[in-house]
C-alpha cells in the first residue's frame, strides 16, 4: 500500500470538506444566528488537518487497496471533522451524539438524536442537511469531479458507487464524477424551484430537496412533512423520491438516446415500479379496512410512505407507527429492498432482489432437471456467476449485520420490535423505524454503546458492506 498517497489523498477530500461548510456558515450569517463562530472554528480546524495532510508527498499510483483505504478513511475523517459544527455550537451535549447526526447526515440515513428540530440554529440546521446531499451522491464523487490528483482512482469509484456493478458514463472517471454530479444537481435545482412555487420558503425548500434527492429524509420540522398538511408538496416530494431512487446513469442514457421506452424497459426499473406499485395497493387496502379511511386518503398516505420507506429516504407524512400490521409489516420489508442500484438509495437495491429471486428459481428448476443448462439473466445482459456469488455473499453479511445490530440494541433494554427496526432502518439507511424509534420520536434516549454501533452500520450500509469489512481483515495491510 501507498501510504504517503493515501495521506495526501484524505488531505484533499478534507480540504474539500472546509470549503462546504462555508456554505451553512453563508446562512448563520445572514440571519446573525449563534451558531456562526462554531462554524468558523470548525472550516479552520479541518482546513488545518486538510492541510497538514495534504502536506505529505504523494508517492506511487493508485491500486486497489488504496482506493478502498482512502474511502474508509475518508468517510470517517469526513464525519468526524463533519461533527464539529454542530458539537462546537452545543446543538448537542455529547461527541456521541454529534457523530450520531452526521454519521446519520453523510450516509443519508436521517436517524436523529435531536428532540426539538425546530428550536436548532438555521446555519446548523443546513449543514445537517447539506451532509445529505454530499454524502448522497458521495464526497469521494465529488472530490473525482473536482481535484486532478484523484481522478485516476478507478478503486475509489468502485468502492464509493452503490451497486453490484458499477457504470461508468465516460471513459474517464473524472467526466463520470461530473457528469453524475451535473444531473444530481440539475434534479435538486428542479426541485427546489418546485417547492419553492408551492409556497416553502428558498430555505426549507433547500433542506427538503438536500433530503429528498439525497434519499435521506432530515427536515426542519418535528413532524416531518407531515407539518406542512400540503397534497401538492407530498406530490413534488414523491416525484423527486421516485427520481432519487432511480440509477442516475440511466439518466444520461435517456438523454443521449431519448428512447423512454427503451429506459422503462430496464428489468431493475420494471422491478422497482412493480415493488412500488404492489406496496400501495397493499399498504392502501390495510389503510382503508383497518382505519376506516376513504380510499383516497388511503391512497395519499400509503404512496408517500411506501415510496419513502423504499426510497430509504424516510420522510414521514403520518405516524405510520400506528398503522395497521399488516401496512406495518409492508414498510418494514421495503427496508431491505431499497431504489435502483447507481441511485441515492440505500439498503439491498432492486437488481440484487430480482438477482437473487431469479438464481433460487434457476437452482429449483436444476433440482428437477440436473442436465439443464441455464444462465442468470437480468434483461438481455447474462450475469456471470462470480456476480451472483457477490450478490450472494453481500446479502449473506447484510443479514448477519442486521440482526448483530438488533442483538446489540436489545442488549441495551430496547424490546424486540424497536431494536430489529433499529438496525434494519440504520444498515438500510432508512432513518426512522417503528417503536421507540418511529417517526415521532427519536434516537436521542438510546444507550451509548447502541448509538456506536448503529453509527457503524449506516457506514457499512452506505459503503455496501465489504468496503468497510475488508479493511478489518488483516490481510489487507500485508504488503
Amino acid at each position: 500500500m501507498h501510504f504517503k498517497l493515501i495521506v495526501h489523498s484524505l488531505g484533499t477530500i478534507v480540504l474539500l470538506l472546509a470549503l462546504t461548510m462555508v456554505f451553512p456558515l453563508v446562512w448563520a450569517l445572514k440571519d446573525n444566528s449563534p451558531d456562526s463562530t462554531a462554524l468558523v472554528l470548525s472550516i479552520l480546524i479541518t482546513a488545518a488537518v486538510g492541510i497538514m495532510l495534504k502536506a505529505v508527498k504523494p508517492a506511487g499510483t493508485f491500486n486497489r487497496r488504496d482506493g478502498f483505504a482512502i474511502v474508509g478513511f475518508g468517510w470517517l475523517l469526513v464525519v468526524i471533522l463533519g461533527a464539529l459544527p454542530i458539537f462546537l455550537s452545543g446543538t448537542v451535549s455529547t461527541y456521541t451524539d454529534a457523530f450520531f447526526e452526521t454519521m446519520s447526515g453523510f450516509t443519508t440515513t436521517g436517524a436523529t438524536i435531536l428532540d426539538d428540530i425546530e428550536t436548532v440554529s438555521c446555519g446548523i440546521l443546513f449543514w445537517r442537511s447539506f451532509t445529505h446531499w454530499l454524502g448522497g451522491m458521495g464526497i469521494i464523487m465529488l472530490s473525482l469531479a473536482i481535484f486532478s490528483v484523484l481522478h485516476n482512482g478507478a478503486s475509489l469509484f468502485q468502492a464509493e458507487v452503490p451497486g453490484p456493478t458499477p457504470e461508468r458514463l465516460l471513459p474517464r472517471l473524472k467526466q463520470t464524477a461530473i457528469m453524475m454530479w451535473l444531473i444530481y444537481s440539475a434534479l435538486s435545482l428542479l426541485q427546489t424551484i418546485a417547492l419553492n412555487l408551492s409556497g416553502l420558503s428558498l430555505y426549507e425548500s433547500l433542506i427538503h430537496t438536500f433530503g429528498t434527492m439525497a434519499t435521506g429524509g432530515f427536515s426542519s420540522q418535528n413532524l416531518s412533512i407531515q407539518s406542512f398538511n400540503s397534497g401538492r408538496i407530498e406530490a413534488i416530494m414523491v416525484v423527486f423520491m421516485v427520481l432519487a431512487g432511480i440509477n442516475f446513469s440511466l439518466y444520461y442514457r435517456l438523454f443521449q438516446k431519448r428512447d423512454l421506452k427503451k429506459f422503462f424497459s430496464a428489468t431493475e426499473i420494471k422491478g422497482y415500479f412493480t415493488i412500488l406499485f404492489l406496496a400501495v395497493v397493499v399498504v392502501a387496502f390495510s389503510l382503508f379496512t383497518g382505519l376506516n379511511l376513504t380510499l383516497p386518503g388511503a391512497l395519499r398516505r400509503a404512496v408517500f410512505q411506501v415510496v419513502s420507506i423504499c426510497t430509504t429516504t424516510g420522510f414521514s407524512s403520518d405516524n405510520f407507527d400506528a398503522w395497521p400490521s399488516l401496512a406495518k409489516g409492508v414498510l418494514f420489508l421495503l427496508m431491505f429492498v431499497g431504489g435502483c442500484t447507481g441511485s441515492t438509495a440505500g439498503s439491498i437495491k432492486v437488481a440484487r432482489i430480482v438477482l437473487l429471486f431469479k438464481y433460487a428459481l434457476r437452482q429449483i428448476l436444476l433440482v428437477a432437471r440436473p442436465r439443464l443448462v441455464m444462465q442468470t439473466k437480468l434483461g438481455k445482459s447474462v450475469i456471470p456467476d462470480k456476480v451472483i456469488h457477490e450478490t450472494l455473499s453481500f446479502f449473506f453479511l447484510y443479514v448477519v449485520l442486521f440482526v448483530f445490530g438488533a442483538l446489540v440494541v436489545m442488549g441495551t433494554g430496547q424490546d424486540m420490535l424497536t431494536s430489529f427496526a433499529a438496525s434494519a432502518a440504520t444498515i438500510g439507511n432508512v432513518g426512522p423505524g417503528f417503536g421507540g424509534f418511529g417517526p415521532l420520536e427519536n434516537y436521542a434516549g438510546m444507550h451509548v454503546v447502541a448509538k456506536w454501533v448503529l453509527s457503524f452500520l449506516m457506514l457499512v450500509g452506505r459503503l455496501e458492506i465489504l468496503t468497510v469489512l475488508v479493511m478489518l481483515s488483516p490481510s489487507f495491510w500485508r504488503k
